[in-house]
């Protein structure tokens, strides 16, 4: 193969697989069930991901066919043409991502930092804090370095929503 053919492969397999990891995270990020489990940091961590993907793609295009770009009106095929609107969509698809994300994470409570009064575990200190013993799951993911959630002493610190 030319290695022009394969710059053209390597082109659009990253575009191809950018463009499913933003309809991936779209979907992630779009579902009920899903994000309520997702912490900010998840969300953030998705779109971050997703947008590089998308910036890889836009890069490996630019590179691909920024030489076509000199000689536009010369050019035997519509590529140099195509070049532009390929990436504004490609940047589309990744401010839809952000812009999702964004709105995700300010729907959240804010997080805050709580101190631990009394031994427990996370079931506890979540009906102690919430009423509700079921939210120690999202304790739980509020904090991912949490070595014994069965075993809390009084003084420990954890992430928790305000509400």
């Amino acid at each position: 193969f030319p290695s022009h053919d394969i710059k053209e492969s390597q082109v659009m397999v990253l575009m191809c697989a950018a463009a499913e990891m933003a309809t991936q995270a779209s979907d992630l990020l779009s579902d009920e069930t899903v994000n309520v489990l997702l912490t900010p940091d998840n969300i953030e961590t998705i779109a971050n991901d997703t947008r590089q993907a998308i910036q890889n793609a836009i890069d490996a295009h630019r590179d691909a066919y920024s030489s076509e770009m000199d000689s536009v009106s010369s050019s035997a095929t519509k590529t140099a043409i195509q070049y532009q609107p390929v990436i504004d969509g490609l940047k589309d698809i990744a401010l839809s991502v952000q812009t999702i994300a964004i709105a995700l994470i300010q729907a959240k409570p804010p997080l805050t930092k709580k101190k631990v009064q009394s031994a427990g575990n996370l079931h506890l200190i979540a009906f102690l804090w919430y009423g509700d013993y079921s939210r120690a799951t999202e304790l739980l993911l509020l904090n991912p370095d949490l070595r014994d959630p069965n075993n809390l002493q009084p003084g420990d610190m954890l992430y928790a929503y305000t509400e």
